[in-house]
């Protein structure tokens, strides 16, 4: 495990060397340059990136550059990595939009504004190919899972007994499924959820993250996390009990106040609670003046 320093709440990104192919790559920061220039990495023939954050992949094209590797992401996330500026810049218009129809402040959408402008600098457009069934490495073959939720392409290796998981399972963090589920239907709690349970069929011994320790019975952690969801689903529901909240006042309920760096994170995952609660028929979701609000039924 090789943790290199973030410049995020979320702290240390895990990266992991196995063999000849390194799993991820750490954010383009000074920090993140000093630990991995104290690497001997010039043997390195694949970088495999788990998911198209840039805490994971914005060190892909220096370290192609240094090294020659190919580096290799799955297809759904792939444009994130090979046109990282321009996808920033579609999502960032679409997210603000959903910001102020949450019900958020005019500052704190200007807030976001900024902090998701400085995303630019944590990374930089790297030719990548999509993942494919089994990654080859000196010691063998990995295979690759596809665990869609925390975004639509992120992915899971196995090797033997070893699961290396991205943010697809942390120990301690609440992985946020839903921030891509804005604008992609294919990804979100829904498809988290039987991504975490696709997991729990999958025997290993040891789990390596992409943050945090590593986790030796990730069966309790999955069933930990699913609880937490249920959890939160019923503090959704329980908000609207007296009267229809906009979407940022039922957040506020169930995160209490948050940051503008997480605040994006936060609002995704309540509106995906919400549109599960639409789909069985338990409350409403609508829009009045520009603003999301939801109702019990």
């Amino acid at each position: 495990m090789i943790k290199v320093p973030t410049p995020f709440a979320v702290g240390d990104v895990n990266l992991y060397l196995v063999g000849d192919t390194l799993i991820d790559t750490g954010p383009r920061t000074p920090e993140a340059l000093k630990v991995l220039d104290g690497l001997n990495l010039d043997s390195i023939v694949n970088v495999v990136i788990t998911h198209g954050h840039v805490d994971h992949h914005g060190l892909a094209y220096y370290l192609k550059e240094k090294t020659d590797c190919t580096v290799f992401v799955h297809k759904n996330d792939l444009l994130t990595v090979t046109d990282y500026e321009n996808e920033l810049d579609k999502k960032s218009q679409t997210y603000a939009d959903f910001l102020k129809k949450s019900g958020l402040s005019e500052k704190l959408v200007l807030h976001f504004k900024e902090y998701y402008h400085e995303l630019r600098t944590y990374g930089e457009r790297c030719p990548a190919e999509p993942l494919k069934e089994k990654v080859m490495t000196e010691q063998g073959a990995m295979q690759v899972i596809h665990t869609p939720g925390h975004t639509g392409g992120s992915c899971c290796f196995v090797m033997g007994d070893v699961l290396y998981a991205g943010d697809t399972l942390l120990p301690t963090i609440s992985t946020n499924p839903s921030i891509h589920a804005v604008f992609d239907e294919t990804c979100g709690l829904k498809a988290y959820q039987q991504s975490l349970r696709t997991l729990s069929q999958i025997r290993v011994d040891t789990v390596f993250p992409g943050h945090g320790a590593v986790i030796k019975d990730h069966i309790a952690r999955i069933h930990t996390i699913l609880k937490e969801h249920e959890q939160r689903r019923l503090t959704v529901l329980d908000s609207l009990q007296e009267t229809p909240q906009s979407l940022a006042e039922v957040t506020k309920v169930v995160f209490g106040n948050i940051p503008a760096s997480e605040v994006l994170l936060a609002l995704a995952e309540c509106y995906d609670y919400l549109k599960i609660l639409e789909r069985e028929r338990i409350v409403c979701i609508y829009e009045e003046k520009g603003t999301i609000l939801a109702r019990v039924l």
